[in-house]
């Protein structure tokens, strides 16, 4: 990637987008919310648009969604 692909995918960022640091922390809680069906996006928007722009973020939560369907939620095992 180029300096300039660079700057043009940083000036394209939504200023909603809360950014990878702060989706870190909150992934979890979006991802439970998500595999039990409830509508996350609601109480975390920034976070939403956050995984619509970043693969890695985006990759995380949809492996986090289908380890809780698969093997459960909050249980401790």
């Amino acid at each position: 990637m180029s300096d300039w692909d660079a700057l043009n995918e940083f000036l394209r960022t939504d200023p909603r987008d809360i950014g990878c640091d702060l989706a870190l922390d909150a992934l979890h809680t979006y991802s439970e919310m998500a595999a039990a069906g409830a509508n996350p996006e609601e109480l975390f928007p920034g976070l939403a648009v956050h995984l619509k722009s970043c693969r890695a973020c985006s990759g995380d939560h949809d492996a986090l969604v289908r380890a809780i369907r698969e093997f459960g939620g909050d249980e401790r095992r």
